[in-house]
């Protein structure tokens, strides 16, 4: 549940300064919505790379 808000939060940043430096929402969203996945699955990814 822990690595879930982060995500979240760290998607949301990430979009927010996205948002700010381009002012383009669909790239805002691209951002938040990669930012959040690589933090969901990566100790996924990670373990497959090491």
């Amino acid at each position: 549940m822990a690595r879930f808000l982060i995500g979240l939060l760290l998607g949301a940043a990430a979009a927010g300064i996205t948002w700010a430096a381009s002012h383009h929402g669909s790239w805002a969203l691209i951002a938040a919505i990669v930012v959040a996945v690589l933090v969901w699955f990566g100790e996924f990814i990670l373990d497959d790379l090491l």
